[in-house]
């Protein structure tokens, strides 16, 4: 990545800038040594303006999070404070040259000059003809939704939303999610609340723009868009609320939202969530929820006895269909009370998507994620979810396997889930390879179970502490060999046996 500097405002913004384009330097040779010729994503990044953002500290949060998400990307970057940090009716002058939208493929906006187009509606006007006429993509960040609203009501056309106003600083809010098959949000939570807060409230969206996911607002006490995209005169527009606390901006679960909403309005993000070959950084896009909108759909079940409780996916549709659904061991309910996300009451959670639990209770049987992300065929990875055991209770993850429609998976590592009972290694074993002989947990507790395969390294981890470490020897033999394969978890059969899994979320390694 490099970065070209279009406007120094202040000297020790000159020298982060060279900081970072230090530091892209090396990342551009890793790109080139690795053979990866892919074309960088051209931004053009317009921030700065107005007393209420501290841009400075996100300029760097998002120059450096997307690097490190998206890695072949550079940015050209105009940074503007006007007269004074008070200052909302400056220009950006590269908005009004041609050659700089010609020569980038996007430009990003997290700015806040307010009040420029008050007397001149035809700077905003030069600006939305220059995306129209060079078809170049545009991704605006919190403040721009409100920025042009006296004297340029068409600024709207472009961001896809109308708003004008917000609730009080400091409001953290809980975000539900609304399109959980969009590849933007394929790795955003089914429920997230913000560190802290400010919640805008668009008006009304543009007829053509899809929301992403939303958010409730007390006063007036209803729901609004937090995310969405849009499409003017053939222009890919993605935006997002988001952002006014640097608390905000620089979290891991924004950074993700806004590389993705990038990558797709550059035309660089596939339809499952994951960047075209040459777009992703060394961190990637963070964790993938396996469960999205409080449904199974993406998995599969073993010795389909009862079809009332799943569906699965097929890569392209979702079938209802008896003999591709379901069994008696495996049922997504409603949680307990305490499994509940701990959202304030005027969040109005809803906790038919926000508390629901895979239960596991009943005949020998297996669950296998065969979804879009990467259709369950994963090689490198990080993979996590929350268990909890009931006394006597034992059950299994199984990683590198293949769906099997009976009897124990024939491929793969099975990671044991056992607390207390009798005659079976205990949670974080690998069955028959590597024995945990310690309990790392208890029963009737949430646990986090996290599994991590790198080349011919598994490690386990048992709420963030080590409990096993395995490299599989060169040369190993038999359908047990780490290859690649999907998730599964098991019902044994065992009797009075109870197993509970939420959040399951999987991270992919390059």
């Amino acid at each position: 990545m490099t970065i070209k500097i279009l406007n120094k405002t202040f000297l020790y913004f000159s020298l982060l800038i060279l900081v970072i384009s230090f530091a892209q330097v090396s990342k551009a040779a890793h790109h080139e040594v690795h053979g990866d010729h892919a074309e960088p994503i051209k931004v053009l990044f317009i921030t700065g303006g107005g007393p209420y953002h501290d841009y400075f500290t996100q300029l760097k949060q998002l120059t450096e999070g997307l690097k490190d998400r998206i890695g072949n990307i550079d940015f050209t970057i105009e940074h503007n404070e006007g007269a004074n940090k008070r200052d909302m009716f400056f220009k950006f002058d590269s908005l009004q040259t041609d050659d700089l939208f010609k020569t980038h493929d996007l430009v990003l906006y997290n700015s806040c000059n307010l009040h420029v187009a008050q007397g001149n509606p035809a700077y905003v006007d030069r600006i939305m003809k220059m995306h129209a006429d060079t078809q170049t993509a545009a991704v605006f960040v919190h403040c721009p939704m409100h920025l042009h609203r006296t004297n340029a009501p068409n600024w709207y056309n472009l961001t896809g939303a109308e708003s004008y106003v917000h609730e009080v600083v400091n409001t953290p809010f809980t975000i539900e999610l609304l399109e959980p098959t969009n590849p933007i949000m394929a790795n955003f939570p089914d429920a997230w609340r913000t560190p802290n807060g400010e919640l805008y409230m668009p008006v009304e969206l543009k007829d053509n723009a899809t929301p992403l996911a939303r958010a409730y607002g007390a006063e007036p006490a209803e729901f609004f868009p937090i995310a969405w995209t849009h499409e003017y005169e053939g222009v890919r527009v993605f935006s997002s609320t988001l952002g006014h606390h640097n608390v905000t901006m620089g979290s891991d679960v924004n950074l993700n939202l806004v590389a993705a909403g990038l990558l797709w309005a550059a035309g660089k993000l596939d339809n499952n969530g994951v960047p075209s070959k040459g777009y992703s950084g060394e961190r990637g896009l963070g964790w993938v929820s396996l469960i999205k909108g409080g449904t199974l759909h993406g998995w599969r079940a073993s010795q389909v006895t009862d079809w009332s409780s799943f569906s699965w996916w097929d890569g392209k549709d979702i079938w209802p269909s008896k003999e591709n659904m379901g069994t008696d061991s495996f049922n997504l309910v409603p949680g307990r009370a305490e499994h509940l996300l701990n959202m304030p009451k005027h969040d109005a959670p809803n906790p038919d998507i926000y508390s629901k639990t895979i239960q596991v209770e009943g005949p020998q049987s297996n669950l296998f994620y065969v979804g879009p992300i990467d259709g369950g065929d994963f090689k490198n990875f990080e993979f996590k979810v929350d268990v909890y055991t009931h006394p006597g209770s034992t059950s299994g993850i199984y990683f590198h396997t293949r769906y099997k429609n009976d009897g124990r998976p024939v491929y793969g590592y099975e990671a044991q889930i056992n607390s207390s009972r009798r005659g079976e290694s205990k949670t974080g074993s690998l069955v028959g390879v590597s024995e945990v002989n310690t309990t790392p947990h208890n029963d009737n507790e949430w646990f986090t179970y996290y599994i991590k395969v790198d080349g011919k390294k598994v490690t386990i981890k048992i709420n963030d502490e080590t409990v096993n470490e395995f490299t599989e020897q060169d040369g190993a033999e038999g359908p047990d060999k780490l290859r690649r394969g999907t998730i599964a978890f098991e019902s044994t059969g065992a009797r009075k046996s109870r197993v509970e899994f939420r959040n399951p979320m999987i991270r992919l390694l390059q």
